[in-house]
């Protein structure tokens, strides 16, 4: 037998067994009766995302600590919502890498604050990113001087680089992409960032980056329908984010907290999470439940957490 034959035939069989023995773990492991093991669970075992096979539609919160970073996936396109902190920047990388990710077809970030910007020239330099949009440049030269390498590391592999315009829309595989709101005139960073409304098969997820209680006044006063079925919470749980102003317009289901577990601001604050029950959204958060993925079936939303 040829040498290289026997070698890929070896190589082929030794993967074959590899899944069979995980296979036969994962069987140990749910052996107790009351629960067996989902293709999910024999996927994770096998290194395999079950998610990037092109027929699931998801927006999925990464688990970045003190930091927001959201993938959304459709029929194999993808848009990454900024890109968590400096000390998550590797592990972000890699997790898509997992995840099966390879391109990138729209990166936004939502304002220049390092805890969505982090991972910003790691994901440029590992992933190919067809479109990047940012905000406006920060007067601050570090950040400009930041953005300006990110935007010349994208246009050298061939991308294209936008700024973020209020009504800017595109779509990633089935979902429809718009940049509802959007106030670069006011004064706090924070209240700087985007609003972005990501909608499929009627289901609408809101991303509102770390805006506090001006930037949702402007969104309100614009009169802008912003009614959703998720909401990424604004600044963490901040308390001075998701006024019940903003909660009345927004109705969402279920609220998103993406927050570092023993962060040094106490966030979640209690003001924002009794609003949010007032409210009757289901809070789930980054820290006490992991990553979360939230998978739209038809006209349901499906939801897994890592914890």
């Amino acid at each position: 037998m040829n040498i290289r034959k026997y070698k890929r035939i070896r190589t082929a069989l030794l993967a074959i067994i590899a899944g069979i023995l995980a296979i036969v773990s994962l069987i140990i492991t749910f052996s107790d009766g009351k629960n067996s093991p989902t293709w999910s669970d024999v996927s994770k075992k096998l290194g395999y995302s079950p998610y990037t096979d092109g027929a699931s539609d998801f927006i999925r919160f990464y688990d970045v600590g003190q930091g927001d970073c959201a993938l959304i996936y459709s029929n194999g396109k993808t848009a990454l919502i900024d890109t968590g902190d400096t000390e998550t920047a590797y592990d972000i990388c890699n997790t898509l890498k997992k995840d099966g990710i390879k391109t990138i077809d729209a990166l936004l970030i939502t304002h220049y604050h390092t805890d969505h910007t982090g991972g910003l020239s790691d994901v440029v330099e590992r992933f190919t990113v067809n479109n990047l949009i940012l905000p406006e440049m920060s007067k601050t030269k570090e950040k400009i001087d930041y953005a300006k390498y990110v935007r010349q590391s994208v246009l050298a592999e061939d991308g294209e680089v936008f700024s973020a315009v209020k009504g800017m829309h595109f779509n990633v595989g089935e979902f429809e992409i718009t940049v509802i709101g959007y106030y670069p005139e006011l004064d706090d960073e924070n209240d700087k960032s985007i609003f972005v409304m990501a909608e499929i098969n009627g289901k609408k997820f809101l991303f509102t980056g770390d805006a506090g209680n001006a930037a949702e006044k402007k969104l309100m006063a614009d009169s802008i329908n912003f009614d959703c079925d998720v909401l990424k919470v604004g600044h963490h749980g901040s308390g001075t984010s998701t006024s019940k102003n903003f909660l009345l317009k927004a109705t969402p289901e279920y609220a998103v907290i993406s927050v570092g577990l023993g962060n040094q601001y106490s966030h979640p604050h209690e003001q924002a999470l009794s609003r949010l029950e007032t409210a009757g959204a289901k809070v789930y958060r980054t820290d006490l439940d992991g990553t979360l993925t939230f998978l739209v079936e038809g006209e349901n939303i499906r939801i897994e957490t890592e914890k």
